[in-house]
């Protein structure tokens, strides 16, 4: 749920014609990694290198700052949702960065790891509070989360993914299943915030 701090934000919208900031429900086709879509076709994204904050619901206006400085300063980016599955499966969400509908594994910055779900649905969420800075322009932090009332243990993030700019602070999903049948993922909340 967002906050006063919230400055990017997409939302689970399975009826169609919601925009780029709607991300419809995410039935796998295959078992290898796949970045989540928005209603647009394009990565479901946050943005923390060009975010202004913002109010309420996704589609709100833009209120305050016309641009936030994170060079150095922290920021969150969480993601959570509901998973049913039809066999015996394990689920990884998986906080990317960049906006290429193509996954990449060296691009993961924070993920829960294959977690068993198996024939039942769930709730999960992941969540990595993360810094940037001009000089060392890597992104570094910590993750941890939840899926289907299992702990993803708090750890150092997966990869600590170059970013040159602050403007390359794009965020994209990636999820992955070991069985299809029967399974949807539906992403509530993606955001990013300030600490």
């Amino acid at each position: 749920m967002p906050n006063a701090n919230t400055f990017s934000r997409c939302q689970g919208a399975n009826s169609p014609a919601q925009g780029v900031n709607a991300i419809p429900a995410f039935a796998p086709s295959g078992t290898s990694a796949a970045i989540v879509l928005n209603q647009a076709g394009n990565a479901a994204t946050v943005t923390v290198g060009q975010g202004s904050y913002l109010s309420g619901q996704a589609t709100s206006a833009v209120t305050g700052a016309n641009t936030l400085n994170f060079d150095g300063v922290p920021f969150k980016v969480r993601v959570a949702g509901k998973v049913t599955t039809g066999a015996s499966a394990n689920i990884t969400c998986a906080i990317c960065l960049g906006s290429s509908t193509t996954y990449a594994s060296g691009n993961v910055v924070a993920s829960t790891g294959a977690v068993a779900v198996n024939t039942t649905s769930g709730t999960w969420w992941l969540e990595a509070t993360m810094t940037w800075d001009s000089q060392l322009q890597k992104v570094q932090g910590l993750q941890w989360g939840a899926i289907a009332n299992s702990a993803v243990s708090t750890a150092a993030l997966t990869n600590s993914v170059a970013a040159t700019t602050q403007s390359a602070l794009v965020f994209s999903l990636a999820m992955t299943t070991s069985a299809t049948t029967g399974c949807v993922i539906t992403i509530t909340d993606f955001c990013a915030d300030v600490v």
